[in-house]
């Protein structure tokens, strides 16, 4: 079986697992509703407009990195809890929102400190993408794609473990640069599973739409919110397992103990 395969049945088993805790989904649904006003809110309260953003004025850039760091502060929040929660249920609890948001909060000291690094990478990348051209958008593409598998395992490493910033980041790359596995074949499996539903999605919608005009809008609109935080907490579910089988060793109930050990084959040194 390839890696391919083996991921997707490793998201399978990750949905089966979150089936057993629906609430954690509640977490997404939360993060997105307060990013939502939030985003807002700098947009009035700036002047952020089109026109302002086509320019790629200096003028606009800090109120960007402010966005940038409050959003993924709320973000990295909730899928903490996210991950938290799943940890617990993997470890035989049985975790509910409350629980998981308190092991969140346990750590949100170093959660804000990472949005703060996160928040200024993410606006260096941005300033490359909007300031230098072709070339720009494709150094910018490499940067985040390079950043993005380095900091794969932080949110895990980040409320599962009493670590710094640094040695949460150093963690993180450890781990990946360790273990050969699903990292990268998951994150390709759930962008395909996502797509897939995506167009089913807009299928339904398009037919919908010859037949009940608006209301198709409406369908498009409540089943956009229902993907975006089913795959937003199928993602948490699915990097806890894949960290913990890859820090501790463990098979996770739900999870075959053969595949684990065909996707993290340790890398030689």
């Amino acid at each position: 079986m390839g890696r391919i395969g083996r991921s997707f049945q490793l998201v399978g088993q990750s949905y089966r697992i979150l089936m057993q805790d629906k609430e954690l989904m509640v977490l997404p649904l939360i993060s997105g509703a307060i990013i939502a006003v939030v985003v807002l809110g700098f947009a009035f309260g700036f002047g952020i407009d089109a026109s302002r953003i086509e320019r790629h004025g200096p003028d606009v850039y800090l109120p960007f990195f402010l966005i940038y760091v409050v959003t993924y502060a709320i973000g990295i929040f909730f899928q903490a809890a996210v991950v938290a929660g799943a940890t617990e249920r993997m470890r035989g609890g049985d975790p509910t929102v409350s629980s998981a948001l308190s092991a969140a909060a346990r750590r949100l000291g170093p959660i804000l400190m990472w949005a703060v690094v996160a928040g200024t990478v993410g606006m260096v990348i941005r300033m490359i993408h909007d300031r230098v051209g072709f070339v720009g958008r494709i150094i910018a593409s490499l940067i985040g794609a390079a950043w993005s598998l380095a900091t794969f395992f932080v949110v895990p490493v980040l409320v599962l473990e009493d670590r710094s910033i640094g040695e949460s980041f150093s963690r993180s790359v450890s781990v990946f640069r360790q273990t050969w596995g699903e990292t990268v074949a998951g994150g390709t499996s759930l962008g395909v599973a996502a797509l897939c539903a995506w167009v089913t999605l807009v299928a339904i919608v398009g037919l919908l739409a010859y037949v009940v005009g608006i209301i198709a809008l409406v369908v498009f609109g409540v089943g956009a919110i229902c993907l975006m935080i089913f795959f937003s907490a199928l993602q948490g579910v699915y990097v806890a397992s894949l960290y913990r089988y890859a820090t501790g060793g463990q098979a996770t109930s739900g999870f075959d103990p053969d595949l684990l050990r065909q996707a993290f084959v340790p890398k030689g040194r």
